[in-house]
């Protein structure tokens, strides 16, 4: 606890002591021992200290650094590592890591060493290094926060890592600015992700940012900027006095509830228009390794059968009794789950079940899969699209990843809980001609629920189209068209429409991406565990070994990665 304290001091005195950042930065402004101890950013005059140390120039070792490391998931081996890939893009070659703090080299700062100052004193991207700024879409700034909201957190047990993945590849997109002046949005890179560490640092974070950088008075008070909530509930998972600090903000969450569950005992979240629903991240370990919508995939097996689950079905955990729950924790999934084995348990080919042996050959046998929500947002609808099995989703007012932006009805079936008793019935009345042509959707759907450009390919695609590239495109569309429905995009901006159908041509081409797929064979496949033997394939956190990402191959110059849009 007190290690706890002590960091929201700290992130206290440091918004107390900020002043307005002037146009020109130069790095006097740090103490000489700095260098030595810390990494020096000249926007907010603060030496930035690794996990370990603190003082106003890091000289100062801490007297537990046990309790610090422990506070921040660390172990004792992880906490002080020099191992590169705990630290974001590999600190671009400017800095060595410090269990996940970059600690750069004098002249370069931020979180991955990516940033210095010009001749004019004004904030540049990889220096010297050939970054050349996208010249479409939208251009985001990301605001250099201290590390205890973001680097210092041991990258192995962050379970859902989007922002650091937002902070990768926005560099390695082209889409990061370092002129906030020019920028569309503005990016706050916080990890929000237990209500502890958003209560402990959240405010202090965003009086921060309005103390540092003009930003966020300029644009209406917080209004353009991004903040990630990726806790099951998303932006209710935040505690409620911190709900009014970032009410203009955007959120980018997985949760899409906008309407209130009696039975879930949720509130509404999300706001669509708004905040955007993310697809959550899938790691290649997953079952979508197995993705029979791969080219080059000799053979698939035929779908014979209607509908597929396996998981937890009732709220105490207890398995069904003749489908049905006890009254415990009805609230679990919105009571859907409970539904749908009361009345479906026992149908001829219709699988319903708790666990399966046989996960990755349901997912490929059945026509339909269902996709519930749990105790909060649920992964199975991109996994399904993913499988090329058609996600069957249930709980009322609750939007799925990309929807409204995406017309999830082309290839996914939603069923009002009143219906679920009669599942059975509006599935059946789906003519094979639906059921095929929603099927073929699939193909293009799925490419859009999939970070690839960061992971690798699963289907032989190319993250022309993958969820990032699709985060960057509806971001496009909420500048070009502010107030519109989302959900009239694709009928009012035609480049908008070839996208999310996946016939846009790239500007930059096609990007051959190393493939996580274990049953595609080829030629000039290269799977990325034969080109990657030191990356651990296993955990979320293995992108960080690849600078930039997936797209960028073995290129360690993050300036220098492939694009598919210029």
């Amino acid at each position: 606890m007190s290690v706890i304290i002590f960091n929201i001091l700290a992130l206290t005195l440091f918004v107390k002591t900020c002043t307005p950042t002037p146009v020109v930065f130069n790095f006097s402004s740090c103490p000489e021992l700095c260098y030595e101890h810390g990494t020096c950013n000249p926007e907010t005059k603060r030496c930035e200290c690794p996990l370990v140390r603190h003082g106003f120039d890091c000289s100062i070792p801490l007297s537990d650094p046990n309790s610090q490391c422990k506070a921040y998931s660390h172990n004792s081996k992880s906490c002080d590592s020099r191992d590169k890939t705990l630290c974001l893009n590999s600190c671009n070659g400017q800095g060595w890591c410090e269990g996940g703090f970059c600690h750069c080299k004098p002249g370069f700062y931020g979180a991955d060493c990516s940033l210095s100052t010009g001749a004019d004193g004004r904030p540049q991207l990889l220096a010297g290094q050939g970054y050349v700024p996208r010249r479409e879409g939208p251009k985001i700034y990301v605001y250099e926060l201290p590390p205890l909201t973001n680097t210092w957190v041991y990258i192995a047990r962050v379970d859902r890592p989007l922002v650091q993945l937002l902070m990768q590849r926005l560099l390695s997109s082209g889409v990061r600015t370092a002129n906030g002046d020019e920028a569309d949005y503005f990016f706050i890179p916080f990890l929000i992700r237990t209500r502890t560490h958003a209560a402990g640092h959240l405010a202090a974070t965003l009086h921060y940012v309005r103390q540092h950088w003009p930003w966020w008075e300029r644009h209406g008070g917080g209004h353009r900027h991004l903040l990630v909530a990726t806790g099951d509930l998303g932006r209710r998972g935040l505690p409620a006095e911190l709900l009014p600090l970032s009410e203009n903000c955007t959120f980018l969450t997985h949760w899409g509830l906008h309407a209130s569950h009696a039975i879930g005992r949720w509130e509404a979240s999300h706001r669509p228009g708004k905040d955007i629903v993310v697809p959550p991240l899938t790691n290649p370990d997953d079952i979508i390794v197995y993705s029979p919508l791969h080219p080059l995939i000799r053979r698939t097996h035929d779908r014979t059968k209607e509908l597929f689950f396996a998981g937890r079905i009732c709220g105490d955990n207890q398995k069904p009794v003749n489908g049905t729950c006890s009254d415990k924790r009805r609230d679990y999934s919105g009571n859907t789950r409970q539904q749908v084995s009361q009345h479906h348990w026992n149908r001829t080919h219709w699988t319903i079940t708790t666990q399966s042996q046989g996960y990755v050959l349901g997912l490929s046998t059945h026509k339909f899969c269902l996709a519930p929500t749990g105790g909060g947002y649920g992964r199975r609808s991109v996994q399904a699209l993913i499988m090329g099995c058609i996600p069957v989703t249930l709980t009322d007012g609750v939007h799925q990843p990309f929807e409204p932006e995406l017309r999830w009805a082309d290839f996914s079936v939603s069923v009002p809980e009143r219906d679920i008793g009669r599942l059975h019935e509006v599935l059946g009345a789906l003519s094979e001609a639906r059921i095929e042509t929603m099927q073929e959707r699939i193909r293009c759907a799925a490419q859009h629920m999939y970070f690839s450009s960061t992971f690798g390919e699963v289907m032989g695609e190319d993250g022309r189209y993958d969820a990032f590239e699709t985060l960057m495109e509806v971001l496009r569309m909420r500048r070009d068209y502010p107030g519109v429905d989302p959900s009239q995009y694709t009928a009012l901006d035609k480049r908008f429409a070839d996208f999310v159908n996946c016939q846009l041509e790239p500007t930059g081409g096609r990007v051959p991406l190393c493939t996580q797929n274990r049953l595609a064979k080829g030629d000039d496949l290269h799977h990325c565990r034969e080109s990657y033997m030191q990356v651990p394939m296993r955990w979320m956190h293995m992108f960080y070994s690849w600078p930039g990402g997936a797209v960028c191959g073995k290129n360690p110059n993050v300036a220098k990665c492939p694009r598919s849009w210029l």
